[in-house]
């Protein structure tokens, strides 16, 4: 399905639009502080949660890309020798 270069511009486009309009429809929205008594109040801040799953979904793909590279077997593993 992705094959084609048209294919590949309009998923493009489409992740770009819904990540988009999750930071604008996030901007209308009034957080509220998770620890209210503490001086930690960053989850108050505008685009903290967009920015917060971003930034955990990139360190998990690095945790995985770096358990790939340290698991990986030789391609004659398998092989009897």
């Amino acid at each position: 399905m992705f094959t084609k270069r048209r294919n590949q511009q309009f998923a493009w486009l489409a992740i770009l639009g819904i990540v988009g309009a999750v930071i604008l429809i996030d901007l209308t929205v009034h957080h509220h502080a998770h620890f209210e008594g503490s001086e930690f109040t960053f989850d108050t801040l505008p685009e903290f949660y967009p920015m917060f799953g971003f930034l955990s979904a990139f360190f998990l793909i690095l945790v995985a890309k770096t358990l790939a590279i340290a698991l990986k077997r030789k391609d004659t593993f398998y092989a009897d020798d």
